[in-house]
């Protein structure tokens, strides 16, 4: 098993390097197609600790044969919950995107030092050089990702994007 972790302020300034981190760490391992389903979990999990625990938080990622597993640790107590916002909200859509591309994911509390760990797993295959499932596998991950969010008819019913941008 390969596993690394850093700490980093809990400040959303951190959420970029928390993403660099992971990506980072995958591509040496032989697994960049695993990055951008990585960033995206890390940066949601970076992005509470920073918001929410506002605490210094860790980040650990682990490699075995079949998974991968983020971890992120804070100093609060305080256990994320699902949201439900309505479709304009900027905010709330982060454990449920984790529920559509994680395999699993989960909460463990600490007594000490108090906090808590929000964990993912994630699906790891043999490294390969690309082909056809790598990019199935990006697809889903990005529509999960747009899945998350209304259509702009939507939001602004009765609007054509040139209105908009003018």
């Amino acid at each position: 098993m390969l596993a690394a972790e850093v700490r980093l302020p809990g400040m959303t300034s951190s959420v970029p390097t928390a993403r660099h981190f992971v990506e980072s760490l995958l591509r040496a391992w032989g697994h960049p197609d695993l990055g951008w389903t990585a960033a995206v979990c890390v940066s949601e999990l970076a992005s509470n600790c920073a918001l929410h625990a506002r605490t210094a938080f860790e980040i650990r990622v682990a490699l075995t044969e079949t998974t991968v597993r983020l971890e992120v640790s804070d100093g609060s107590l305080r256990l994320p919950v699902t949201r439900d916002y309505g479709a304009e909200a900027t905010t709330g859509r982060g454990l449920r995107m984790l529920d559509e591309i994680a395999q699993r994911w989960g909460v463990e509390v600490h007594e000490a030092p108090a906090g808590k760990t929000v964990w993912v797993e994630l699906g790891s295959a043999p490294p390969s050089g690309g082909g056809r499932l790598d990019e199935e596998l990006s697809e889903l991950a990005q529509a999960a990702l747009l899945a998350a969010f209304p259509d702009e008819a939507e939001v602004y019913p009765g609007r054509s994007p040139q209105a908009r941008a003018a």
